[in-house]
């Protein structure tokens, strides 16, 4: 079997932590406040966390995902918003325009390797505005190719 990669390992496991620690400080809080209404969204939220962690995790058990690999050629900061948009040209020679958020650091000249839920969402060919949105809400994860 083959190792899981460490960008959606990341976010496996921190999706399942961010459910559990919602369970656990409502837990806590209800033993502390008898505050059944916050007991049972936290309950609510770690359900939704742990559904959304064992869904990724069959995604990468199938391997349904997208990768794309590629050197940043170049990196557009977007003022006043949370994100930037970068240029990723693939081994092919094709442009690829990305929005990544600003917790991604991404460097022009280097090669990155990025992870998408699905390509059959990815339009291939049309406008580059609606391929840009689509890659943007199905990225999973980041990482730097050494």
């Amino acid at each position: 079997m083959e190792p899981i990669p460490k960008p959606l390992l990341r976010r496996l496991v921190l999706t399942f932590l961010v459910g559990t620690g919602c369970f656990f400080t409502g837990l806590v809080l209800f033993l502390h406040q008898k505050d059944i209404s916050f007991f049972i969204l936290s309950i609510l939220l770690f359900a939704g966390s742990a559904i959304k962690a064992v869904l990724l995790g069959l995604q990468i058990k199938r391997k349904t995902y997208f990768v794309l690999e590629g050197i940043c050629t170049d990196v557009r900061l977007r003022f006043f918003r949370n994100s930037h948009d970068i240029v990723l040209t693939d081994q092919d020679g094709n442009e690829h325009l990305l929005r990544i958020g600003k917790d991604h650091k991404i460097r022009p000249g280097v090669s990155y390797r990025f992870y998408f839920r699905t390509s059959d969402s990815i339009p291939s060919g049309q406008n580059p505005l609606l391929t840009k949105a689509t890659l943007t809400d199905n990225l999973l994860g980041v990482e730097e190719i050494k």
